[in-house]
Parts: structure tokens; sequence; C-alpha cells
């Protein structure tokens, strides 16, 4: 039964971090039963609240009817509100997507830029020096929608029949806080305890018609396919409930089992995050527990059968995700992130104007820079340990530009007169493709001068006639 009490309870359950006193709420209300009863429940318990209403200019008059009515009732509530009205239709002809889809991504998207500017303004300390300031915590800002016990069995069996994995049988979820501040606190009541409490109360609402039609595939199973499995299990939706709860158990235990699995055997070669093959090979053709590490790499459910093939493919095979590859080097596979943007950074000559040796240490990516100006002189030795790079410093135009390598990148090799691809180079050392990854260049103007740790260019080598020299340590 949904009463006040019934609610405390379930909030002091489902949501300990959240406090009622202590947050500011942003009520998702459509307008009927559900998100009324919720509002009404936040306003007895005397939380800190703003409605906020989405008018998705679908149905006419009737949204215009649903958003006076909701401005009503916030003035009834005396409850600020915040309304925005878009075209859906429109959005969803142009990002070529369902209407329900478009619907679901214009209000959540507007959910999260409210509770941004609640939280700036909420949040506001005008003077940070008082000693009530300094000590004074921002109240969180939460979204909260009225999804209901009824919901959350159409979601697991829409899942279901999509053939979905273990995790999208948990049905929605009462919290998350992760791309937003969301609590569910009706999750845990029927459909009718809601419509019991909004009788009893006498509270009036809105309906959506076109809840009543059946050409959304949530309605379908709403309005026929439950009806009619309730005639042969009269407890359907009460047993779907128990059963999520067993799944949400049992999916845990599954998590804390990958998760231990792959931490085992996870490896670091030569600094390159690795998975040996023959340790992956043990579970090779599960594909809860390849999920189970993939997923953290951006890569997705359909890329699992071609990730296995990986394991057996030829040297230097690999499968990327939009975020990292997968590739297969001398019995491991090696995790390495891909740079989706270029990675630079300009060392000027000012680098050289203190005698702070601190001062002339340039960091960037994974390594860092030593830069100091000797005199070439007949005490002079250079040393050959490619960590150092001595550099004719005549010969440079700066600022120098320090950033990864590109596959058109070409040099001249210390000792050579001819120029080499940078690519062919780094294939002849033999190195790793994630290595590969890693290789910084030095350069001046567009002339590559160091391939950092590994050479330096002919053109710019320190001769008889260098009198300034530019000494480089990695």
């Amino acid at each position: 039964m949904l009463n006040l009490e019934t609610f405390k309870e379930y909030w002091d359950k489902a949501f300990p971090d959240v406090r009622l006193r202590r947050s500011h709420f942003v009520l998702a209300v459509s307008g009927g039963v559900d998100s009324i009863v919720l509002a009404h429940l936040m306003h007895a318990v005397k939380a800190k609240c703003t409605i906020a209403h989405v008018n998705f200019q679908l149905r006419a008059e009737e949204s215009k009817r649903d958003e006076q009515f909701v401005r009503d009732f916030a003035a009834q509530l005396n409850m600020p509100i915040q309304v925005h009205a878009c075209e859906t239709a429109k959005y969803a002809e142009t990002y070529k997507m369902g209407i329900q889809q478009a619907a679901r991504e214009i209000r959540y998207a507007w959910f999260g830029a409210l509770m941004q500017e609640i939280n700036l303004s909420e949040n506001n300390i005008p003077n940070s020096t008082s000693p009530d300031n300094l000590t004074a915590k921002p109240k969180p800002v939460v979204l909260l929608t009225a999804h209901h016990a009824n919901d959350q069995v159409e979601t697991v069996l829409m899942q279901l029949f999509r053939g979905t994995g273990i995790h999208g049988l948990t049905g929605i979820p009462a919290r998350r806080n992760d791309v937003l501040n969301i609590a569910r606190p009706l999750l845990h009541f029927s459909k009718e305890e809601i419509k019991a409490y909004a009788t009893a109360k006498g509270l009036g609402y809105v309906e959506d018609s076109s809840n009543e039609k059946d050409d959304y595939t949530r309605n379908f199973i709403r309005n026929k396919l439950i009806p009619q499995m309730a005639e042969i299990f009269p407890m359907v939706n009460d047993n779907i409930i128990a059963t999520t709860y067993r799944i949400k158990e049992a999916e845990q235990i599954v998590i804390d089992t990958v998760e231990a699995f792959w931490k085992k055997g996870f490896k670091l070669k030569k600094g390159i995050p690795s998975i040996p093959i023959v340790y992956w090979n043990k579970v090779k053709d599960n594909a809860t527990y390849t999920w189970g590490l993939v997923k953290q790499y951006g890569f997705k459910p359909q890329q699992i059968d071609e990730i296995h093939k990986i394991l057996d493919a030829s040297k230097g095979a690999y499968i990327a995700s939009t975020t990292h590859k997968f590739i297969n080097w001398e019995g491991n596979i090696q995790i390495v992130p891909i740079n989706s943007e270029k990675i630079y950074t300009a060392i000027e000559d000012s680098v050289l104007a203190t005698e702070n040796v601190a001062a002339n240490i340039v960091s960037f990516s994974n390594c860092k820079l030593q830069f100091e100006i000797i005199h070439n002189d007949a005490a002079l030795e250079i040393d050959k340990d490619p960590k150092y790079a001595y550099l004719a410093a005549d010969k440079l135009e700066w600022p120098l530009l320090l950033r990864s390598w590109e596959p058109s990148d070409y040099f001249y090799p210390l000792g050579m007169r001819k120029k080499k691809k940078l690519n062919q180079f780094l294939g002849s050392l033999k190195l790793s493709p994630a290595h590969k990854s890693k290789t910084t260049v030095l350069c001046t103007g567009d002339r590559i001068v160091w391939v950092v740790g590994k050479r330096i260019d002919d053109r710019f080598k320190v001769v008889p006639s260098t009198q300034i020299v530019l000494k480089i340590t990695l």
C-alpha cells in the first residue's frame, strides 16, 4: 500500500545517499497519475522541488491541455515550474529515429541542462571567505521520475524479447548517478497502488490518449500481452518483479567472478596492458567473460565473436572500438588506447633561459624531456645512449614541436643520407603496434629532428663546426 509512511520507508532503504531535506529535486511531471502522485508525496515530505514539464507537441490540443494542467497543479503546491516545448516530430525526422527515442533524448538532455542550471544557482556562494561558507556543503540536485512496478515488468519483458543479456533482465534501476543523478522512488509500488493514493487524496490527473493505442511495443505489452498472461498466471507482475531481484543478486555474483578472473590474468608487458592468450583461452567461447572485459574499452556486444577470432589470428591482427584496439602480439592481446586527437606541445626557446634544471623539463604524453645548452669543445663527449639527443642548435628554428608520429612522417636516420619513412624505421626496430603508437617525434618546422628515444635526424647532428649544442635527455 502506498502512503506517506511506506514512501519514506522505501526511500530510506533505496536511497540512503539522498537526503530528502538536503537536496533539490527536479520532478519530471507529465500530468499523468504517476508523476502527479510523486509530486504530491514530495510536497508532503516538505522537500525542495522544481517541477519540470516537457511539451512534446505531438497531440495538438491535448499537449496544450497537459501543460496547462501541470502549471495549475504546480501553483496549487506552490512549487516552481519549468516548461520546455519542443518539436519532437521534426527532431525525429532530422536525426532519423523513432518518435519515442527522440522524445527520450529531448527530455533527458533538457533535464540535464536544467539540473546544471539549478546546481549553479543553488550552490552559488557569494562570499567564499565567510566562515559559514567555508564549511558549507553543496546541495545535490536529483532528478526524480515516476517509474513504477508495472513499468518495471514491461521493461523486463521488452528486454527479454530483444535478446538482452543478464543485465537487461534486472530492469530499471531505482538509482543512477552516472550521466544524470536520478532516483525513482515509486519503483516499488504498483500502478494500482498509485491510483488508490490519488483517489484517497482527491488528486486529479490527465490521461495520455496515446497510451491506449497499441502502435508502440510497450503499449502492446501493457494493454494486450500482460492481461492475457495474467489470465494464466494471476501473480505475473509480482513474479516478474521478484525474479528481477534474484537476477540482480546473480548478476553481482557474475560481475565479482568475472572481475576476479581478469584481474588475475591482467599483465603489464613492457608497460603495455596485456592478457596472455593462453589465459584467455580458458574462457575463450564464454561471451559473459569476454563481455565483462571488453565493455570497459568501448566495444559492443555484437563484436564479441570477432574479438574471439583475434585470439587465433596472426601476429599483428587487431580489432578496434571507438576508444581502444585489441592487438594480437607475441602470445598476448595488447590493450591499446586510440588517440582521437593529435597530441602535440610547442616548446619555446625560453625553456633554456634559466639555470633551474626543473624549469628545463617538458612533460609530454608518456615522457619527460630535459633541455640544456652546452658548448661544443674538445671536452664534449656525445653519449650514444638513445635516451640522449645532441643537436646542432644553430640549425633549429623555435619553437620546437613535440608530437605523436604520423604514417606520412619521414626523416634521415643518423648515419644515412637517404630519407626513410618513419613507419618503416619503427618496423625495423621490431616494435609492437602498441609501442609504435606511443612514439613521439621532435620537430623543427616541418622536419623531424629526433625520433624520441630512438634516433636523431642526420641533418641535425653535431659536426666539428658546431659551436652550440642542444642536449636533450629523456
